[in-house]
């Protein structure tokens, strides 16, 4: 099997936090696309495998930082059902992670997920202590689905000094890839643009760093922090909005929130 190198979660916000880098982070999704397989909120579609591929076969540099799932050592420090789901999915995608050319060095993807999986949960009050200080006192730009409304309800973003969101489709959101990524330069100049969109997400990281701008893609934190917040041992779901790995946004009762509204600046169908 192959093991890569994968910072901590620490020693990769520390490095988002130095050099301002940009972020890509991919999981076992993104892995079912380069196979040719869909996932449940994102066809597959040939160039978006193929991209994917490239980018996560490209070093990081200061500019852009790539991610992958810390579970290639000490996967103890996990509960039993992501110590089972990481078994299978290796032993599934053996041959393709033998392809796969590698880089000397990832990110953590878990940044955004510093807590449900995880056995001792006590580091997460510190990871989101340093998450939150990507954005405090900053314009922040969302990019989410639909679904998402990230930060409504709790306290996530509250340290921004500004927040704008821009809608997008829940599903299948490469396919508006050029006219998200043209709202990104038009509304997240001089902001940090935090997109939750997927395996769309990766791109829009990788391309827009090269013009300068700062965009983490940080997906599903926000169920995350609500877990994290009510001190949860399992993955409830929320009933106001998207949660992760409940892919399908069946049963949710969108509650009117004018803060959410006043923030939306364009929504993309």
């Amino acid at each position: 099997m192959v093991t890569l190198n994968v910072l901590t979660i620490t020693q990769s916000l520390s490095f988002i936090l130095r050099h301002h880098a940009s972020v890509a982070r991919f999981g076992d999704g993104e892995i079912d696309l380069i196979a040719g397989a869909s996932i449940p909120y994102q066809d597959y579609d040939p160039t978006l495998a193929a991209r994917l591929r490239t980018l996560l076969e490209t070093p990081s540099t200061p500019q852009l930082l790539i991610c992958m799932p810390d579970v290639f050592h000490h996967t103890e420090r996990y509960n039993q059902f992501a110590q089972d789901f990481w078994q299978a999915h290796f032993a599934h995608y053996e041959k393709l992670y033998q392809e796969i050319q590698w880089a000397p060095v990832y990110g953590s993807t878990f940044i955004s997920r510093p807590y449900i999986d995880l056995l001792d949960k006590t580091p997460a009050t510190a990871a989101f202590g340093q998450l939150k200080q990507l954005w405090a006192h900053r314009d922040v730009l969302l990019v989410e689905g639909a679904t998402s409304r990230s930060g409504v309800g709790n306290d996530l973003f509250a340290d921004a000094q500004t927040i704008t969101r821009i809608i997008c489709p829940a599903k299948n959101a490469y396919a508006k890839l050029e006219v998200i990524e043209a709202a990104i330069r038009t509304y997240g100049q001089d902001k940090l643009v935090i997109v939750m969109l997927g395996p769309t997400a990766k791109l829009i990281a990788a391309d827009l760093s090269q013009v300068g701008m700062q965009i983490i893609d940080l997906g599903h934190i926000d169920s995350e922090y609500e877990w994290y917040q009510m001190g949860a041992t399992t993955k409830v779901k929320l009933p106001h909005k998207h949660t992760a790995e409940f892919n399908y946004d069946t049963d949710i009762t969108y509650e009117t929130n004018q803060d959410y509204d006043n923030q939306i600046i364009k929504r993309i169908q």
